[in-house]
């Protein structure tokens, strides 16, 4: 995944200014918070995440499996993520 470019000597400055005025691109007062919805799925484990104009669907499923024959008291735990490329440039698939 490539890194992603440090913010730029304007940027940082209009973000320092920014927080020194309390201010928001998007007009938010400093301490109000976006509009939350949380809807659950059909499915068991589904739910679908907003946060103002930011979603996030998400999947969780569990398996139970038997341990492996020489590692009787070791489990296995996997996390796997998909992320669209429209999160971010730095998750751009190639």
């Amino acid at each position: 995944m490539p890194r992603e470019l440090e913010p730029s000597i304007n940027e940082k400055q209009f973000f320092s200014k920014a927080l020194k005025e309390n201010l928001r691109i998007d007009g938010r007062s400093f301490d109000q918070f976006r509009a939350l919805e949380l809807e659950f799925g059909d499915e068991y484990g589904v739910a679908d995440v907003r946060l103002g104009k930011t979603r996030v669907l998400v999947n969780i499923t569990a398996e139970v499996t038997s341990p492996f024959p020489d590692r009787l008291f070791d489990g296995i735990f996997t996390i796997t993520t998909e992320l669209s490329p429209m999160a971010s440039p730095a998750f751009e698939t190639q």
